[in-house]
Parts: structure tokens; C-alpha cells; sequence
């Protein structure tokens, strides 16, 4: 082949690989605009659908932009833990109830039944693997904050009668979940055999969902699960394992510092996903720990 064929074919080519990266990076953020767009959508829909529900939403407080100064050391417990920062406002009107519904549910049964995994990605797989080896058929099974009923699902996928907590009223259009909110718990503080808590405590105490700062949220939120769970009963537990950082105000990473003082007063038993590394990795990964209410 000639040297003046070679090069106009690698003229060629290189012009059709510049032309097909460029038609996937319009694609790619084709997608993504499309993608922002129908969120935007489904946002208008539900302020709609909820003012013409339950009326005008009550005023939320506005998440603290910063950690005052006389808590940033229990923050980052003496200066071991980072502090990154990445705002957010996720409060809700307390007058807005999530509504669970039935076709909600049967979605979901079909998605397991399929073992296709939802938001935690890998953390999903892992529960399935828990759930083999820790079944909960015929147990009564808490779940512990919830924005769909994604868990709740798997509970009724694998034999379990689901409750759940949050501090948000959740109206249940499905017989087969039953839901309280913390002050209803509270008041009747009823105990269950296995507790799940899935990306849930890590954000305890941050005050993005308008929850007040408290250094210790989290572990308070641990040990209040000790009332919550019969003696002896299991807690499924999920958050991030990476090096230790405060992501203010959203979430928490547990690494060789505060992940034993997360778990103090439990017994751990098994772990799903977890390799010794993740402790000190940049925490993205999520794996599920079997603990016992000893």
C-alpha cells in the first residue's frame, strides 16, 4: 500500500473517530439534559398533585451552610475525620406526606424477582446475599427512614411483614406496609425482630434534611436502635466505608475511627462486600453488616 493511501486512510479515520466521540458526547449530554428536564417535570407534577392533596407546604428550616465553630472538633473527632463541603436542602413540608402505593410495590417485586438492584447499586446484591444467609421469613422486619419502598418490597419479596420509621409521615395505600413516624413510635415504642438501615444514619446530625447539627448523631441514632430491635434481634446495616470525612452537610464516611464507635454495644457478625482496603478508600462503596443487639 502506498504511503500517500496509509495516510489519507488515517486522515479518515481519525476524522470518523472524532465524529462518533462527538456524536456520543452530544448523546451523552442529550441524555442528561434530558434526564434534568423530566426531573424538573416530575417536580412541578408533585408540588401540583400535594398542594391540591394537603395544601400549601408548611415552611421548612434552611439546612446550616457551615459547621459552627465550637463543633467542628466533635465533628471531625479531634481533627481525624476531613471536612469536605457539598451542600444541600433536601427538607420536606411536614404537611406532605409520601405515599406508598400497591402498584409501587408490585413494580418493585417484579424488579427483585429479576435481581435487577435500584439506587444503592452493589449494596442491593449484598442484601440479597444477607438475606440468604440471614433470612427473615415470617419475622417482623423495621425499616429505618425510607424515600420509596424499595426495601420495604424486599421484605415482602422474602417472606417479611415491613414497618417503617421515618420522621416524615408516610401515608401506606398497601396493606402489606405498615408505617410510623418517630413521635408514634415513641409513644407506643413497639420492638422487632430484625431492623434494616440502609444509607440512613450516616446523615444523622448534619442537618440537610433539617434535622438539628449534633456531632453525634449518628451514634445516638445506633444506640436508640437498641430499643428498637428485641434482644438478640439483627440490625442489617448499610452506609459508606471509605477514610474517615464529614461530607457537610450530607453525609458521613466510616473509616478505622468511626465506624467501632458507630457499632460500639453490638455485635458484629458478618459483613457482605467489605474488603479490608475500603476502610481506607474515598468511600464509595456501601457494604451490609449483620449486627447483633447483644
Amino acid at each position: 500500500m502506498s504511503t500517500d493511501l496509509e495516510r489519507e486512510l488515517r486522515s479518515a479515520n481519525e476524522s470518523l473517530r472524532e465524529r462518533a466521540l462527538a456524536l456520543a458526547k452530544r448523546a451523552n449530554d442529550m441524555e442528561r439534559f434530558h434526564n434534568a428536564a423530566m426531573s424538573r417535570v416530575a417536580y412541578w407534577r408533585e408540588y401540583a398533585l400535594s398542594t391540591e392533596l394537603w395544601g400549601n407546604p408548611n415552611p421548612t428550616n434552611t439546612p446550616p451552610k457551615d459547621i459552627p465553630s465550637e463543633m467542628k472538633n466533635g465533628f471531625t473527632m479531634g481533627d481525624v475525620a476531613e471536612i469536605i463541603y457539598n451542600y444541600g436542602d433536601t427538607t420536606y413540608p411536614d404537611n406532605w406526606p409520601t405515599i406508598y402505593t400497591e402498584f409501587q410495590v408490585e413494580q418493585f417485586l417484579k424488579q427483585i424477582d429479576r435481581r435487577e438492584y435500584f439506587i444503592y447499586g452493589m449494596t442491593d446484591v449484598w442484601m440479597w446475599e444477607a438475606i440468604e444467609k440471614y433470612p427473615v421469613m415470617g419475622l417482623d422486619v423495621v425499616n429505618m427512614g425510607s424515600l420509596t419502598p424499595w426495601y420495604e418490597s424486599n421484605c415482602i419479596y422474602f417472606g417479611a411483614r415491613p414497618t417503617t420509621i421515618d420522621y416524615n409521615r408516610i401515608v401506606s395505600r398497601t396493606d402489606r406496609i405498615q408505617t410510623m413516624t418517630v413521635d408514634e413510635w415513641e409513644n407506643e415504642r413497639p420492638r422487632f425482630d430484625v431492623a434494616w438501615s440502609i444509607s440512613s444514619f450516616e446523615h444523622d446530625g448534619l442537618g440537610m434534611y433539617g434535622d438539628p447539627l449534633d456531632p453525634e448523631g449518628d451514634l445516638k441514632a445506633m444506640q436508640h436502635m437498641k430499643d428498637v430491635v428485641k434482644p438478640d434481634g439483627l440490625l442489617f446495616l448499610s452506609l459508606p466505608v471509605g477514610k474517615d470525612k464529614v461530607i457537610f452537610n450530607n453525609a458521613r464516611i466510616y473509616g478505622r475511627h468511626r465506624l467501632p464507635m458507630l457499632m460500639e454495644g453490638w455485635e458484629k457478625i458478618d459483613t457482605f462486600g467489605l474488603e479490608p482496603e475500603h476502610l481506607d478508600g474515598p468511600g464509595h462503596i456501601q457494604p451490609v453488616f449483620i449486627l447483633r443487639n447483644a
